[in-house]
């Protein structure tokens, strides 16, 4: 029994120190790896290469085993087409600038806070002009994606040119309205227009009023003096009507009278005697015994012979 145990101990140290002879060997392999890799073969130096010195970063990219093909590709077309363009756009800007033109719809007018965009052209073209050569009277330009937008929060005209490198643009004017405020303006216009024409309206219906009150006080006093005028036509030719009637009476009384004296020429002439206030007898005098002469009255004979009879002391 111990001898088995002692060969069973042997063979499993000499298990474990196989194990531990080749864990050795692995790891001595893996760090001879790390020393080989050098720094221009890790990732991270690789990608500032592409990103400060790109040719570098391309040179080490397909040397590097661990990228794929097809990054490789994408990588190299997209740098070489960024090179390109930057050779393209330095050899363009190597010209000089001859010409700048602005453009833009400046035919119509803008409400205040809208978006106008300008458009830029140059000669060469695809000229760059930097922000701080354009010049503006008032408002605000911004400048996003390559596209120049203006805009202004307040009503009136404003100019917009470019002076860069001895070249003047022509100018672009912009007008812009607060059409709002514009709308407000014109709707209180109507209102004030229409009060006042109310206004208006009531003031001639006031003076119509007026008028025709006048007028109706004026047909009234009208009527009035008519008809004062009638009553006095009316008066007048009663009253000439009486005095016709007064002056016919009087005729009528003058010819009575006159024909009374014809009729007494023509009749002998009869004689008067005195009547008293009492008493039955005529007399010949007024103061005939004791007859007051001052109630004494005169009238013809014949007529007192017919209730009277002759005093006798008057008539013997």
């Amino acid at each position: 029994m111990n001898g088995k145990t002692t060969k069973k101990s042997a063979a499993k140290t000499s298990k474990q120190r196989k194990k531990g002879t080749s864990g050795k060997k692995q790891n001595n392999l893996a760090s001879m790896k790390k020393e080989k890799e050098r720094w221009y073969q890790k990732t991270g130096w690789i990608i500032f290469c592409l990103v400060v010195f790109f040719p570098v970063g391309i040179v080490l990219t397909w040397r590097n085993k661990k990228w794929n093909g097809i990054v490789k590709t994408l990588l190299t077309g997209l740098f070489g087409f960024w090179f390109l363009s930057a050779c393209i756009g330095a050899a363009t800007s190597a010209k000089p600038l001859e010409e700048i033109v602005l453009s833009s719809d400046s035919n119509q007018i803008y409400d205040i806070n809208n978006t106008v965009d300008i458009a830029v052209k140059t000669k060469p073209e695809d000229y760059h002009i930097p922000k701080s050569a354009f010049e503006i009277t008032g408002g605000k330009l911004d400048f996003k994606n390559d596209k120049i937008i203006f805009t202004s929060s307040e009503d009136g005209e404003f100019d917009i040119c470019v002076k860069y490198s001895d070249v003047t643009s022509n100018t672009v004017t912009l007008k812009f309205e607060d059409k709002e405020a514009i709308e407000q303006a014109r709707i209180a216009a109507e209102q004030a227009e229409q009060e006042r024409i109310a206004a208006e309206q009531e003031r001639i219906a006031a003076e119509q009023e007026e008028q025709e009150r006048i007028a109706a006080e004026q047909a009234e006093q009208a009527r009035i003096a008519a008809e004062q005028a009638e009553q006095e036509r009316i008066a007048a030719e009663q009253a000439e009507q009486a005095r016709i009637a007064q002056e016919q009476a009087q005729i009528a009384a003058e010819q009575a009278r006159i024909a009374q004296e014809q009729n007494q020429q023509a009749a002998p002439v009869e004689g008067m005697v005195w009547l008293s206030a009492t008493g039955s007898k005529y007399h010949n005098k007024p103061n005939c015994g004791n007859m007051n002469p001052n109630n004494a009255r005169q009238v013809p004979l014949s007529e007192a012979q017919r209730n009277y009879d002759p005093c006798k002391n008057c008539y013997r």
